[in-house]
């Protein structure tokens, strides 16, 4: 499984640090496929340049000689995935969804599959369901701005003004959640136009769900424009043409796009509830195209970043056991987020270890002579040797 090879290259860098390599403190390095708990979800950055103890210098050789290095590509999808997957949950912390913190992150977090929850502010304020919100970022998932208080903005645009369902929302929300930096929006009964989408982008947000139904292309051009399906019966593009759960993520790994399914609560008084053994089947299938290495399952914004920063960090290069990008640009630091680089050797060993200043970085054989690695753009040149 790549899980496994995800864990055989990093304990082999880990040794190869003891026999070669600097003796400084090792952060450790984060899952495949959107796997694994950890904090990604809460604010959607990855590692600026020079954090965490990260050096810019070029770190010295380690491991076994690869011969010459040549960069394929960086990877369309994290992981080299063949698609993309987010769910999410909309109408947090109102009154009859409390299965979103009973159900839906407890099933989501068993099965490492990160996912996001949407807001409704000023419920939450009522209710004071911050500790809540904390644990399911804990989990990994996002918490993403859904409105104040869930008007229609715009059919009911004279009493729901835009400073307060969507400029106060953020405001609350980055004041009550540890680091909070909200950066997704998602419009109240999917109703938006465009002087409403224009004033989520003028806040700096990543993006929004405002576009039509369907799969998000992989070079899609607009983030405050993506695409998705709901989960119910019409309200679903793939109504009568079988299971519309498989086939929007079938969609994503067939077309090599990002799918973005909305559902509210589970077995619950919410709009077009799941049932508890529907959420669970579909979450099992979600994680076996993850073990399979054809889906990477996150939330909204680090989807997003990938994609973006895919486009604007543009290709590191190879010389000698080094593999760097280019000094980064403002548009690529906009979105600072790990890229999976794929690359090649004249030499064939059985896994290639990583490292980027004193960070292990997590690598997968892709097949002879060929490998990804995990690599913060922003971080530095990073060596790469054969790890038999």
């Amino acid at each position: 499984m790549r899980e496994a090879r995800l864990a055989f290259a990093c304990l082999a860098a880990l040794s190869l640090l003891v026999a070669c390599g600097p003796t400084a403190p090792i952060d450790g390095a984060g899952g495949s496929g959107g796997l694994g708990a950890g904090g990604a979800g809460a604010t959607g950055g990855g590692a600026t340049a020079g954090s965490g103890g990260t050096s810019l210098a070029p770190p010295g050789p380690i491991g076994t000689d690869l011969g010459a290095l040549s960069v394929e590509a960086v990877a369309v999808w994290k992981e080299n995935a063949k698609g993309a997957y987010t769910i999410i949950h909309d109408d947090a912390c109102d009154y009859t969804l409390d299965s979103l913190f009973n159900v839906a992150d407890p099933e989501l977090t068993q099965r490492g599959l990160r996912a996001a929850f949407g807001a409704i502010v000023e419920r939450c304020q009522e209710r004071n369901s911050w500790a809540k919100l904390e644990l399911v970022r804990q989990h990994g998932h996002e918490i993403i701005n859904h409105s104040w208080d869930h008007k229609d903005l715009v059919m009911e645009a004279a009493t729901a003004p835009l400073s307060v369902e969507i400029d106060q929302a953020n405001q609350v929300l980055d004041a009550n959640l540890k680091d909070q930096h909200t950066s997704f929006f998602i419009f109240p009964y999917d109703s938006f136009d465009d002087a409403a989408v224009q004033h989520v982008g003028s806040l700096g947000y990543l993006g929004a769900r405002a576009g039509k139904k369907g799969v998000n292309m992989p070079d899609f051009p607009d983030g405050l424009r993506v695409m998705f399906d709901v989960w119910g019966g019409e309200d679903s593009i793939y109504n009568g043409q079988g299971d519309i759960l498989k086939i929007y993520v079938d969609l994503a790994i067939s077309e090599g796009g990002w799918s973005v399914r909305e559902f509210h609560g589970i077995a619950d008084l919410s709009y077009n509830p799941m049932t508890v053994d529907d959420y669970r089947l579909h979450l099992d299938y979600v994680r076996s195209k993850v073990a399979s290495a054809e889906l990477w399952v996150d939330t909204p914004s680090a989807v997003l970043r990938y994609r973006f920063a895919r486009q604007y960090c543009g290709l590191p290069s190879a010389s000698g056991y080094l593999l760097a990008f280019a000094p980064p640009s403002a548009d690529c630091m906009r979105y600072d987020t790990p890229l999976s680089v794929i690359f090649t050797t004249t030499e064939d060993p059985r896994n290639v270890a990583a490292m980027q200043g004193d960070r292990v970085l997590p690598t997968v054989k892709l097949g002879p002579k060929r490998f990804l690695v995990d690599v913060n753009p922003a971080g530095g040149p990073i060596a790469v040797g054969g790890a038999n």
